[in-house]
């Protein structure tokens, strides 16, 4: 949830028990649940319009063969083409 986890969520709750005066909390508490569930209303047709497109795009792409095949001589690129991998020198002739 947007990355907060219980221990945030217990320093918010703390920081309005302190903050809001014990005969607001009721009053905080109608406002935001109003707010989560007009916000959830609002999100609600988009979320659906999503699902709807992904839906689709598995439903294509599973209908799809796919078009092209790995080749027989096919290798994956040798250490030196990776991330953190040694440069590979031409250049030089073998050391041995």
């Amino acid at each position: 949830m947007f990355g907060i986890g219980l221990p945030d969520l217990l320093f918010i709750l703390l920081l309005l028990i302190v903050l809001v005066k014990p005969s607001e909390w009721p009053t905080v508490a109608r406002r935001t649940a109003r707010t989560f569930l007009a916000l959830r209303r609002s999100f609600t047709p988009v979320l659906e319009e999503m699902r709807g497109v992904r839906d689709s795009i598995m439903a294509e792409a599973s209908s799809v063969s796919p078009s092209h095949s790995v080749p027989e001589n096919w290798a994956p690129r040798p250490q030196g083409f990776q991330k953190g991998g040694e440069p590979v020198i031409e250049s030089f002739p073998d050391l041995r």
